[in-house]
């Protein structure tokens, strides 16, 4: 039978597969205004809610941010062991990674609920992995400890200057969708700054540099790096899969190259 779309319909969805192959894309997607509203297509046999689809662009987001820079003891996390699987996720870089959003830099004490740390923990890696809540060893710059007894984790994440910062960037440049998995293949690489130069490592032990790139306005180019050096580069897949919370959650990262 013939699957019609409506052109509007079809425009959301390109829009999200193409937002998927691109760092931290979820910032850059337009949210319907009544987010509940579901929408579903299929794509290969594949039956997709594209709200859904969404959900992953977020985690990758959130993933991005606590894992790309020096702020803490886990950058790089994602990429220092050829795979992952969620119920193997280290616990204390899990909560990081929950918790990143809501940190507002500041010399003095702040605090987050540890429910609304549990909600952003269980929509990145539903049930699969069971949250318990901990302080953390993160390193000079912030410091999270948790209060049992008030049920608040209680931080202090000092200033800093992030501008150009040395950091992991990452492009999207797959997805693919099979039952009831999202598959995102991405490059990823370390970069150092200088002025207006970025220096292209394989990663942040800097044993293999690949070579320098002119920022534009004021950023690396993506497709500049991946064109350039795109065979030499580490290549993933993060695997999402449909959780008892019916929606997608991280499942695993697997280095294929």
């Amino acid at each position: 039978m013939e699957n019609r779309k409506s052109p509007i319909l079809t425009s959301i969805l390109i829009i999200i597969l193409l937002g998927l192959c691109g760092y931290i894309a979820y910032d850059k997607f337009i949210l319907s205004a009544n987010k509940e509203e579901k929408y579903t297509t299929i794509i290969n046999d594949v039956s997709i809610d594209i709200n859904k689809l969404y959900g992953v662009g977020e985690i990758l987001n959130k993933f991005d941010k606590a894992f790309s820079n020096n702020d803490s003891i886990y950058l790089g996390y994602l990429y220092n062991n050829k795979e992952i699987n969620v119920k193997d996720f280290n616990e204390s870089a899990a909560i990081y990674a929950s918790i990143y959003d809501d940190l507002i830099r500041s010399n003095t004490e702040q605090n987050i609920s540890s429910s609304r740390v549990k909600n952003k923990y269980e929509f990145i890696f539903g049930k699969s992995l069971e949250y318990k809540p901990s302080s953390l060893v993160l390193g000079d710059n912030i410091e999270v400890i948790y209060d049992d007894a008030n049920k608040m984790y209680k931080y202090t994440a000092s200033i800093t200057n992030n501008d150009h910062k040395s950091e992991y960037l990452a492009r999207n440049i797959k997805t693919i969708l099979e039952d009831d998995l999202v598959i995102i293949t991405r490059k990823v690489f370390y970069v150092e700054y200088s002025n207006d130069t970025a220096t292209i490592y394989t990663d942040s032990s800097k044993n293999t540099k690949l070579g320098d790139v002119k920022l534009k306005n004021g950023e690396v180019s993506l497709e500049e790096v991946t064109g350039k050096y795109g065979s030499k580069l580490a290549t993933y897949d993060i695997t999402f899969k449909i959780g008892s919370n019916d929606n997608y959650n991280f499942y695993k990262i697997k280095r294929t190259k």
